[in-house]
């Protein structure tokens, strides 16, 4: 049960007891309340008092809480923006790096191509200039 049913509850409680007295002796405009009573409300007035105090304690520390959370959670978007910024970085020059090799290698080919073609010019020719001789 909550603190404020409880007070809800308590505050109902005298009242019912106020009006029964009040209905019991018409004539009477004040209630006189035994020891026995007035000790009843004192213990739950204590209770209730102690209760509150233990509620507002545990809600400064959840609000410490969440404000260590907030400040974490601040932290933690910052890092993940920096992280994107680096990976979006990484990102293109691994894409530079990977048309730079595919630009190497087609050259590479076109380099071995080349050669090709002057092995059989120069063999052609060998093969002529001995043809000649002979």
């Amino acid at each position: 049960m909550c603190l404020k049913q409880y007070c809800v509850i308590t505050a109902a409680t005298l009242c019912l007891l106020l009006f029964a007295s009040a209905s019991e002796a018409s004539s009477a405009t004040t209630y006189t309340m035994t020891a026995t009573e007035m000790a009843a409300l004192d213990s739950r007035l204590s209770l209730l008092q102690q209760q509150t105090k233990s509620t507002k304690q545990a809600l400064a520390e959840s609000q410490a809480a969440l404000s260590e959370s907030r400040a974490e959670l601040s932290k933690l978007k910052t890092e993940s923006i920096k992280l994107q910024i680096e990976l979006q970085a990484q990102s293109s020059l691994l894409e530079s790096a990977n048309k730079y090799l595919q630009a190497s290698a087609r050259e590479e080919k076109r380099v071995k191509k080349q050669r090709l073609l002057w092995q059989i010019i120069a063999g052609s020719v060998v093969v002529v200039l001995v043809k000649e001789k002979l």
